[in-house]
């Protein structure tokens, strides 16, 4: 969301992002946090923009935005400029991590959880207002891909 990041949901070990786990575990997890935060509105009028991945696409995650009216924001295909983690959050997270010697899963998970709270409600807004630039290209591109966005 513009003011940060809506919740972290780890997966367990030797698990895999699917259409099963997108439904079943993560976007509950992201529906209810985003329900306390918007009491009055709940759900309504949100829209859930992702990075086109295949679990994303699938028709039961279609179903259960529907069930939920969530409305999902589609990408072009091979848009990866759209997709805030690939413009913004990996390179952020990358720089604050880089060059850093883990002893375990649990320091590297520790390690990324500050580096995600480390970011700022201006770090947040800057990746939207860039994102919306970046859309505004795309749209003006007719869709089609483009390399340099800057």
């Amino acid at each position: 969301m513009k003011s940060g990041l809506i919740k972290s949901i780890p997966l367990e070990r030797d698990e895999t992002v699917t259409k099963r786990w997108y439904i079943d575990s993560s976007l509950p997890q992201v529906f209810e946090t985003v329900s306390q935060w918007r009491q009055k509105t709940g759900l309504h009028g949100l829209i859930l923009h992702d990075d086109n991945a295949r679990p994303h696409r699938a028709g039961i995650v279609n179903e259960f935005l529907a069930e939920n009216r969530v409305e999902p924001y589609r990408n072009p295909p091979y848009s990866p400029d759209l997709s805030p983690c690939d413009f913004f959050l990996f390179a952020k997270l990358k720089n604050q991590l880089r060059g850093i010697r883990f002893d375990d899963d649990n320091a590297m998970l520790n390690a990324l959880e500050q580096a995600i709270g480390s970011l700022t409600k201006d770090d947040f807004k800057n990746c939207f207002d860039d994102w919306f630039i970046r859309m505004h290209k795309c749209i003006d591109a007719d869709g089609q891909y483009f390399e340099k966005l800057h």
